[in-house]
């Protein structure tokens, strides 16, 4: 068929009106689905990602984004913003922003985005910068087209592909594509994909479509263990015009031992011969480690330090004991120097810092961890040891509740390897409570406490003493707030760093410790540690659950009734035992008008299915109920 001009032109305006309605279609909050707005504070509307890789040390990255913020704690999954060093050109960055109904309010250029130092708190001095849409919204919701393209010259750091990028906000369209134009070969790794709307269009090239928001849930696992995501890396990179290669975890800690870690241990002569002068007495290789280790801890302090190749290569050494600060990289490497001096052989180790637990990637070898920490190998031909370096409280090899139970990267000269830090085993994270309380008929009581916690309890105690007295009383009141009108007498702090262990000592009054019925009196028995808060409940359970660290509370109170009180009835004994736990509750009656009260709570670390999850609950709701049991004293 030939088209004569007029049908011509109205077919290409019928083209473009159509064009623009798709567009105002992604532009208005009206035509979101139902479903994705469910549980969702921005929906993506469209987040397309192009990788082009054209060399080993050049990656243009291009980026056209539209989000729909729907209220004010969607604001930070705008993500329209771009980071950049002396490494980086930012070829284009500009955003619009549209109402509700799809129309256009404003329109920003590249000059009108900030353009900040991506310093943070905590951190000294940075090379990064950040440009970035700052916008205040007049209403809500808003939409915001943002659009970038950048090229990078260090490629260490290639962006994976996260579809659903984190909780409360829903992904309608995300593509992923790289486009190699190089000889260098690109590694990748596909995980949780097919628990998606996602499509595979070929190789490195993915679509997804239509995810709703997921809400967090308790004992979920690590958001990165069942999130969809692909990462990619060059085995063939640069960082900062280092070359380096990267086909496994061995080639990868190479490069990172020859470009970043081999040149920046020496040491003034002064603090060599000090350090020596202080460990020249030791007896052990562990009690020279000490030293070393308490040395750092005194005379340094943490501060983020962002510049070299990356972030990643550490403050020379000599530089760090001068000026008597470092990030966790330099205080590592000083800490490293320090022992070397002394003959003690210790590596760097790159790991995530979470009170989550989250591993390096032991099976995908690239830029990971977000953390250094040292690794003590085998010190008298013993355990393995892991120094924190950041803490100046810490004791000697304590790493629980933020770098323990989990995959870091070890580095040496012989390259990387994959290795799991100190695990804290249930039996030993472990809070120990005696208790002598004397009960007197009108219903009040005094009692003495003293408590021993250890493992990775200890992390919970480990600063009591530091605080003041009446912060203590303060503490302890909420505390125990079960108690009424409680009265903190006196407090005593032990931290035992040699032992890791707190102990603590607390004398207190309640002033209305039992309840008059007539001539009877009604106790607790339990009268410190109980458990009142059971885990949420979900009428959706859509993850699996997970107890990452088991630990072990054992109370034993004895309380003295006055004599003008005798027993009528007591608590039935309490045991229940399955795969969550052990819980053990017994009230017994002595000699000399005496109650022994024995409470033992046991939670096993381990990994559940989520159909499991109201059975626990159930579990930690039978705690709640026995530890609130009550005792009948008859007044006489």
């Amino acid at each position: 068929m030939k088209f004569t001009f007029p049908t011509t032109l109205l077919f290409f305006f019928f083209f473009i009106s159509l064009v623009n309605a798709q567009d105002a279609d992604q532009l208005s909050s009206y035509t979101i689905p139902q479903n994705l707005l469910e549980n969702a504070n921005a929906v993506i509307r469209q987040n397309d990602v192009t990788i082009i890789i054209d060399d080993y040390d050049k990656v243009e990255i291009v980026t056209d984004r539209i989000v729909t913020v729907l209220n004010k704690k969607g604001l930070s999954d705008q993500k329209a913003g771009e980071s950049y060093n002396d490494d980086t050109e930012i070829k284009k960055i500009e955003a619009t922003v549209y109402d509700a109904s799809g129309e256009k309010i404003e329109r920003f250029k590249s000059k009108e985005f900030k353009d900040v130092s991506a310093v943070s708190n905590g951190t000294l001095y940075s090379d990064s910068r950040v440009m970035y849409l700052d916008y205040t919204p007049r209403s809500y919701p808003f939409t915001v087209h943002f659009t970038s393209t950048v090229v990078y010259k260090s490629t260490a750091f290639l962006p994976s592909w996260v579809p659903l990028e984190y909780f409360y906000a829903s992904t309608q369209s995300s593509r992923f594509m790289v486009e190699n134009n190089s000889d260098v070969e690109v590694k990748f790794k596909e995980s949780h994909l097919g628990d998606y709307s996602i499509q595979k269009n070929g190789p490195l090239n993915y679509t997804a479509s239509n995810i709703p928001a997921i809400v967090p849930q308790a004992y979920s696992p690590d958001f990165s263990t069942y999130g969809p995501i692909v990462k990619i890396a060059l085995k063939e990179f640069s960082m900062k015009g280092v070359a380096g290669k990267n086909n496994n975890w061995k080639d990868f800690g190479k490069w990172m031992n020859d470009a970043l870690l081999s040149d920046v241990g020496a040491l003034p002569q002064e603090v060599i011969e000090e350090i020596n002068s202080l460990t020249k007495d030791a007896t052990t290789q562990r009690e020279k480690a000490m030293i070393v280790y308490h040395f750092m801890q005194e005379r340094s302090r943490y501060i983020s330090v962002q510049v070299g190749i990356g972030g990643w290569k550490p403050i020379d050494a000599e530089k760090v004991h001068n000026l008597a600060y470092g990030d966790c990289k330099g205080l590592s490497n000083y800490t490293k120097a320090l022992l070397n001096e002394v003959g003690i052989e210790s590596h760097h180790a790159i790991i995530y810092g979470d009170r989550n637990i989250r591993s390096v990637d032991k099976d995908f070898s690239s830029t990971q961890g977000n953390h250094m920490i040292l690794y003590v190998p085998k010190l008298d031909e013993e355990e393995d040891i892991w120094l924190e370096c950041t803490s100046k409280t810490n004791p000697f090899g304590y790493i629980a509740g933020w770098t323990d139970d989990r995959d870091a990267l070890v580095v040496n000269e012989e390259g990387g390897r994959i290795l799991h830090t100190t695990v804290y085993e249930t039996e030993d994270n472990l809070q120990q409570s005696t208790a002598q309380i004397e009960l007197y008929k009108e219903g009040s009581a005094t009692a003495s406490i003293e408590m021993k916690t250890s493992g990775y309890q200890y992390s919970f105690r480990e600063s009591l003493d530091k605080q003041s007295e009446k912060d203590l009383k303060k503490m302890y009141t909420y505390f125990w707030s079960h108690l009424n009108a409680v009265n903190i007498a006196e407090t005593e702090i032990v931290n035992d760093k040699e032992r890791i262990e707190v102990r603590e000592k607390v004398n207190l009054s309640v002033e209305k410790y039992g309840s008059k019925t007539g001539d009877l009196l009604l106790i607790q028995p339990v009268f410190f540690n109980r458990n009142s808060t059971e885990p949420a409940r979900y009428r959706d359970r859509y993850n699996d659950f997970e107890i990452d660290r088991g630990y072990v509370d054992i109370d034993d109170y004895e309380i003295t009734l006055d004599t003008g009180l005798k027993v009528d009835a007591l608590p039935e004994t309490v045991k229940m035992d399955n795969k969550f736990g052990v819980y053990e509750l017994s009230v017994t009656e002595a000699v000399d008008n005496r109650l022994m009260v024995r409470r033992y709570l046991k939670i096993n670390k381990g990994y559940f299915n989520k159909e499991d999850y109201n059975l626990y609950r159930g579990f930690r709701a039978e705690i709640i109920k026995a530890d609130n049991s009550k005792a009948v004293l008859k007044i006489i």
